[in-house]
């Protein structure tokens, strides 16, 4: 059984564990200790058996739009519906907090059109993206209330 919650300062250094796992393929950027620490209210965990197994940040980008980031599951806990309950409480936790669209940048296109993400062109994100996520692509879904698709 797999639960979520929101993280806690104390859950930084295996956030950070999690998230340096797919740093060497380019799946993630890196993320020290301290930038989890300070952000633990922006990320979700999620547990199993009473351990931390995946991880996925909530960045805001933009007053109604939000980014999710650094989504992390244990290599022993995968294909176990970990990342897809991870999305979920970043999903519900996005709308919570008032924002109409959440996007993801991601090689996993089957993953996210699965959960309701379209392939979207963000001309603004283009210019901003780093070498490294360069080549992948942005999945957006409208989750509030109201949104209108753009």
């Amino acid at each position: 059984m797999v639960t979520t919650r929101l993280a806690s300062p104390s859950d930084a250094p295996v956030i950070h564990d999690l998230i340096q796992l797919d740093v060497p393929s380019g799946e993630l950027l890196p993320r020290s200790v301290e930038f989890v620490s300070l952000r633990a209210h922006e990320f979700v965990v999620a547990e199993s058996h009473g351990r931390v197994v995946g991880c996925a940040h909530l960045d805001e980008y933009a007053p109604s739009l939000a980014e999710l980031r650094s989504l992390a599951v244990a290599p022993e806990a995968q294909g176990r519906g970990v990342g897809v309950a991870l999305v979920a409480a970043i999903e519900q936790l996005a709308a919570r907090r008032g924002f109409a669209t959440l996007f993801a940048v991601s090689n996993s296109a089957a993953f996210f059109a699965k959960r309701g993400y379209e392939e979207r062109d963000v001309p603004e994100l283009n210019r901003e993206r780093s070498e490294v996520s360069r080549w992948k692509t942005v999945h957006a879904k409208q989750i509030g209330a109201g949104s209108a698709t753009s």
